[in-house]
């Protein structure tokens, strides 16, 4: 390298662990100079402004994810288990070593595209990838339980290594360590152990006493759906008032007539839907008697009600990165509270053979169904289709890619 080249490199590092630090909320050159000790002009020398700053920050981050592939590259004969964890294991070390990559890929790349699956193929590039379907249908699954597994484990692994994504601390070496072998159990043996399989459940069953239909959900509310609406649009953080107010065709203070402030508004839209959600829950789980069958009637109950009500869905699949606000500690009104009735799955240590609060598998199983079926949504897959998907979800959840193999 060059000197100018050297130079250019020193700012992008820098701004990946200066506004890593603000969580890519605060991206000002102006913060970015002082931690270089130069001037803001200067920077403008090596980048004409900041989204080319960002566009460099991206280019960079994808030669180095890619050159992490490169070197991880397993192979295909050394069966199933190893070929997946070494795949895994690359790059979740990757992301765990060097956090300021995983929050510029979580809090800013899926901002300035919310394409993921495009997202995702500029990241890999020509390479092969744990994520590629094919290469799971090489090992005998059907495409549809490729793409279930793939989510899965994207899911899991994402919903791990979220757990600093608002905080101070990063992961120590024994932590990551922690975190590389609940994935491999997980995976492999999912929650319940291989042992406990039931394998008398009766899917077909459980949807039709779990059915909700479309005068279950709450009734339509205009300001709610404009919410959800932007949200869609513009994500959560970047979700603003007036945007709501011109959306709704109204003056912002007749809003405020209603609201104290943004975050009041969409706390109070999803604290009613997440509480008529646990009605629905409430009134039939309790018509099953083995864990493995309330699980799954969770999950048939909360996708039924996602799919009937598109808006609700949109707003908990931007909150499975997202918080409500910028506070750099989660707030009071995260994915779990959709879950508390999972709770009363996990105290048991033969669904939790890793000893996780049980808190936490709440909040990762809703993770996990929400991403499988926002997938299966983006991709205009069939209903059937998602169906089949959510039971895929579910059996590996509980038994993991082990006991889901032919």
């Amino acid at each position: 390298m060059n000197k100018r080249e050297q130079k250019t490199q020193a700012i992008i590092d820098t701004a990946f662990n200066v506004w890593s630090n603000s969580f890519f909320y605060n991206t000002s050159l102006s913060s970015l100079a002082d931690a270089l000790g130069m001037s803001k002009p200067a920077i403008y020398r090596y980048f004409k402004n900041k989204d080319a700053l960002l566009l460099a920050m991206k280019d960079d981050f994808i030669s180095k994810y890619q050159s992490l592939l490169e070197k991880s590259k397993p192979i295909k004969e050394s069966g199933l288990e190893n070929f997946l964890m070494v795949y895994i294991e690359g790059p979740v070390r990757f992301f765990a070593e060097n956090y300021q990559y995983y929050r510029f890929f979580v809090l800013q790349l899926l901002n300035m595209s919310q394409d993921v699956e495009l997202l995702f193929k500029e990241m890999n590039g020509e390479k092969e990838n744990f994520l590629d379907p094919g290469i799971l249908v090489h090992y005998g699954f059907t495409e549809t339980e490729a793409q279930s597994i793939s989510g899965f484990i994207l899911s899991v692994a994402g919903f791990l290594l979220n757990q600093t994504l608002f905080t101070k601390s990063l992961f120590t070496k024994k932590e990551i360590d922690q975190m590389l072998k609940a994935i491999r159990v997980i995976v492999l043996y999912g929650l319940a152990g291989k042992k406990d399989r039931n394998t008398g459940i009766d899917y077909t069953e459980i949807e039709r006493i779990s059915r909700i239909e479309k005068n279950d959900v709450l009734p339509f509310n205009k300001i709610f759906t404009a919410v959800a609406e932007v949200i869609a649009d513009k994500g959560i953080w970047n979700t603003t008032v007036d945007a709501i107010a011109e959306h709704l065709d109204m003056s912002k203070s007749s809003l405020y007539f209603y609201f104290d402030n943004k975050e009041q508004m969409i706390k109070d839209v999803i604290g009613s839907e997440r509480d008529r959600l646990n009605e629905l829950i409430v009134e039939r789980i309790v018509k099953f008697e083995s864990y493995e069958e309330q699980l799954y009637c969770i999950f048939y109950v909360m996708s039924s009600y996602f799919l009937l009500k598109p808006s609700i869905f949109t707003i908990m699949n931007w909150l499975r990165y997202q918080f409500l606000t910028k506070s750099t500690k989660p707030v009071d009104h995260k994915l779990e509270e959709f879950s508390e009735y999972i709770n009363l799955l996990t105290k048991t240590s033969s669904f939790n053979p890793i000893g996780f609060p049980a808190e936490l598998i709440a909040e990762g199983l809703s993770f996990i169904l929400i991403h499988g079926l926002w997938e299966c949504i983006e991709k205009n897959n069939s209903r059937e289709n998602l169906k089949l998907r959510i039971r895929n979800i579910h059996q590996l959840l509980l038994y993991g890619l082990k006991g889901n193999l032919k």
